[in-house]
């Protein structure tokens, strides 16, 4: 109750703020990385295939995506909070429109922050009200139509918003490398699901 009201309170004094999202804990205490984040790009995915954004989680250029070198008590102007819990303004959401019913389950927080910001609105990470999420709850129980869903609206956010500013060839890398991640991890699954 009082991450709400303590939402609530903070964007009715910031009108500028379109989006905002809590911090977000992990029922181990961790943070969730996604609570706070940049949009994806191709170079995030280069980063993330490498284990550059795991390696090196403090560093500003391989860990942008999670924003893993920032105070995670610091609020924060950022590109997306996470579906699990963010609070939208009435005005915003007028402006923008409701949820992109193409993306199921995954992306379409950040489908949703990428056209508030488009808009004109700032998209904000408020630590101060504080939340804990028990992430994966559903998913876990269909890991291959987890996976499915997770790859396709990574695909259709990419296509969507991002392509755009990208050569066909880096395109086609990160469409391959799309479907390659799919493939592997519909592959663990299986495996996982005959042990």
């Amino acid at each position: 109750p009082d991450a709400v009201r303590l939402s609530l309170d903070w964007l009715d004094a910031h009108p500028d703020v379109g989006i905002c999202g809590p911090k977000i804990l992990l029922p181990d205490g961790r943070l969730d990385g996604p609570c706070r984040r940049s949009f994806k790009t191709p170079a995030m995915y280069f980063y993330r295939f490498l284990g550059l954004t795991k390696r090196f989680p403090k560093s500003r250029r391989f860990g942008r995506y999670y924003l893993s070198y920032l105070d995670p008590d610091l609020t924060t102007d950022v590109d997306a909070v996470i579906g699990a819990f963010l609070l939208i303004r009435r005005a915003t959401f007028q402006q923008i429109g409701p949820l992109d019913e193409r993306f199921f389950m995954y992306c379409e927080d950040e489908d949703w922050c990428f056209r508030a910001k488009q808009a004109g609105w700032r998209v904000v990470y408020y630590p101060k009200a504080v939340v804990e999420h028990h992430k994966g709850t559903s998913s876990q129980q269909h890991r291959a139509r987890a996976a499915w869903y997770w790859h396709r609206s990574v695909f259709l956010h990419h296509r969507k918003h991002i392509a755009a500013g990208y050569h066909p060839l880096i395109n086609a890398a990160v469409y391959a490398g799309i479907a390659a991640s799919f493939a592997g991890q519909v592959t663990r699954s299986l495996a996982a699901q005959r042990r």
